[in-house]
């Protein structure tokens, strides 16, 4: 697993939550603190130590693709179920929002707009 940094998840939480409206800029740090703070240095964390307001940021990263959830079954004592839910770190995704490149429109339209004249181009050397 690779490993995120304050600066990377800031620089993916700027280019997913914030670019979407979702997140004010000025609070991107402070979020991706907090975030990294319940993992630690693993990549996954139960989801019953988080506060109700932490989990409504985790499902917002969850929409974004830069965190994933799991849930366990398992049975306990006298036969009785017990459902275990994790968030893991998506750290691959995470680091490829970090190294995207800023200003670059990659909604379906702008990779229209973006291609340039090469890319239009159909015609192909004949051998």
């Amino acid at each position: 697993m690779a490993v995120v940094t304050v600066p990377d998840m800031t620089k993916a939480l700027r280019r997913t939550l914030v670019a979407h409206g979702k997140l004010p800029d000025d609070k991107a740090e402070e979020i991706a603190i907090q975030v990294l703070n319940y993992f630690g240095h693993e990549s996954m964390v139960l989801d019953n130590i988080l506060a109700p307001e932490d989990r409504d940021i985790f499902y917002k990263l969850e929409e974004e693709g830069l965190l994933s959830s799991e849930v366990e079954n398992t049975t306990v004592d006298k036969g009785k179920n017990w459902r275990i839910h994790y968030w893991l770190l998506n750290s691959g995704a995470i680091l490829t929002k970090e190294t995207q490149q800023e200003g670059v429109d990659d909604s379906p339209e702008g990779v229209y707009e973006n291609l340039g004249q090469e890319g239009w181009n159909r015609s192909r050397a004949r051998k």
